[in-house]
């Protein structure tokens, strides 16, 4: 399940085209050229799903991680997202964040999609720089203390390890899903050329939404530049 804004309800409502031209005018232009670059640098093809998520500090570091990297879209499996706002200090309002009860149902439609899903596991034998960045990807990580479940495994295509020297074993979710989603986020960039993966029809879409998040009383805004424009 998605969790719908208000921002996505407002773009639903009038369309992109509407909500952009009413609140453009009024955005300062360092912030118009802010939210272009932020756009040019989202990646559709890396996504994370959080299973299980207990602790609501590393769930809001994870949040900050996957936002801060230029991901779209995070997905929380089983237990209902719980963050801490000290942390992830309203970053969660720029990532498109669903949440499913059941692990299978979501992967099934990601394959569908042409993603390939992998697994962190501490032991496994593949490292992380080994998968294919061309390949659209959604990292499954688990919780702090019981890692991924044996379902969400087992759906898996692979699974992959972050190389450790030292004596610890593993890290802590926030930290597993920062170091992933940096690494092949830059991996993604560097095979493709460019920042960002989303074509003109995604990023028309969300830079209406992004609007519509940054501008205080947007959907009064847009109201009277419908109606002024039609009277």
């Amino acid at each position: 399940m998605s969790r719908r804004s208000d921002a996505i309800e407002l773009v639903d409502e009038y369309g992109m085209d509407a909500v952009v031209a009413a609140l453009g005018p009024i955005m300062l232009d360092e912030r118009r050229e802010r939210l272009e670059r932020t756009l040019l640098g989202r990646l559709s093809g890396v996504s994370v799903v959080l299973e299980n998520l207990t602790d609501p500090h590393n769930g809001g570091a994870a949040l900050r991680s996957c936002e801060a990297f230029g991901l779209l879209t995070v997905y929380i499996v089983g237990q209902p997202l719980r963050f801490s706002e000290r942390v992830t200090q309203g970053c969660e309002k720029w990532l498109d964040i669903e949440e499913h009860e059941r692990i299978a149902p979501l992967a099934e439609r990601l394959k569908r999609e042409g993603r390939k899903l992998y697994a962190a596991v501490p032991d496994a034998k593949i490292p992380l720089e080994s998968l294919d960045p061309a390949t659209p990807a959604v990292f499954l990580v688990g919780n702090e203390h019981d890692g991924l479940t044996d379902e969400a495994r087992a759906l898996c295509d692979l699974e992959y390890s972050l190389p450790m020297q030292g004596f610890s074993e593993s890290v802590n979710l926030s930290v597993a899903t920062a170091l992933t989603i940096y690494t092949h986020a830059g991996r993604r960039r560097e095979h493709l050329g460019r920042e960002g993966d989303l074509d003109e029809a995604a990023l028309a879409k969300l830079r209406a939404r992004y609007y519509a998040r940054s501008v205080e009383g947007a959907a009064a805004i847009v109201r009277r530049h419908l109606t002024g424009r039609t009277s």
